[in-house]
């Protein structure tokens, strides 16, 4: 969660107005969360038609059920596990991006996950099965973070330690595997294109375009093409990233931040960052009535700011 998402950086307002406050990644959460709801309650036949995705569907102008069946799960399991990587992964690149990028990102790791995965029987004579999931986006959101914080350690299921990188890098293998697999006319059941259609979206967008064309879509022109990411840790995730030599990480890390301005004022600035790194080793609470009106003041400034 970014800075000008927390409770004391709000203004009172209206209901739309605090739906708009509301962060990218409880907004995607809950539109799952509705859907999945809908499928225990809605009519069968509806819901098929509506928020399932295939070759055929989309041909005869279901154009929106590329994204409509990509909040959609059937199985309790299915949702339970793509919702839990989501948000141990996807709160560190909201962070990153700000809102609007993130969700620009995730909702075309999910058309994109969409269009390779009934684009398949087409192409390669397949059957043309109704598909459902988040997952495309889901392993897109865990791809960006092993491409920025690729030695980050993630506890699997909470026990089994392993790098990022290692995690993309073996999902990426048995999605491919199982692809394999539904060639030679075997059903695994599980949507591989989809997955490999996530993962080739992340690694198009923040590696490829990136360190080919130096075209960075999602970074603002704030990093070089040779900056190395700090590692961060999703803090719903079980996950640890190494500490840097004083043992504390920077607010960087937590906070979203916008390109610097010559005009700013460089006291602000250090101000900020001494608010920031006390909130992040402490919490707001250790923050003084002073203080909290200086980070909000600041931070308005920042916001308002060209």
């Amino acid at each position: 969660m970014g800075i000008f998402d927390r409770d004391y950086m709000q203004g009172s307002g209206s209901t739309g107005s605090r739906l708009r406050q509301l962060s990218a990644v409880h907004l995607m959460v809950a539109i799952n969360v509705l859907v999945f709801i809908a499928w225990q309650f809605a009519a069968r036949r509806f819901m098929w038609e509506q928020f399932t995705v295939s070759w055929y569907g989309v041909s005869h102008g279901k154009i929106w059920t590329l994204l409509t069946a990509t909040f959609s799960h059937i199985d309790f399991w299915h949702f339970l596990i793509n919702m839990l990587v989501f948000i141990s992964f996807a709160p560190v690149l909201e962070a990153r991006w700000g809102k609007k990028r993130f969700l620009f990102f995730y909702i075309g790791s999910l058309i994109f996950s969409s269009l390779c995965m009934i684009s398949l029987p087409s192409i390669f004579d397949l059957r043309d099965v109704p598909c459902l999931g988040a997952s495309g986006g889901v392993l897109a959101v865990s791809t960006a973070f092993a491409i920025y914080h690729p030695r980050s350690v993630v506890l699997i299921w909470g026990i089994l330690p392993a790098p990022a990188w290692l995690i993309a890098a073996v999902l990426t293998f048995f999605d491919l595997k199982g692809l394999l697999a539904q060639f030679k006319g075997l059903e695994t059941g599980v949507g591989h294109g989809a997955h490999l259609g996530g993962i080739l979206f992340a690694g198009l967008v923040l590696w490829f375009l990136p360190r080919v064309f130096n075209l960075n879509l999602f970074d603002g022109g704030r990093r070089s093409r040779s900056a190395t990411p700090r590692s961060t840790t999703p803090r719903s995730a079980s996950a640890k990233s190494p500490s840097a030599s004083s043992g504390q990480r920077s607010p960087a890390d937590y906070y979203p931040q916008k390109p610097t301005q010559g005009s700013r004022d460089l006291a602000e600035e250090n101000r900020l960052d001494q608010l920031l790194t006390k909130v992040s080793r402490e919490g707001i609470e250790s923050l003084s009535d002073e203080e909290k009106d200086d980070l909000q003041r600041i931070s308005q400034k920042r916001r308002e700011s060209p």
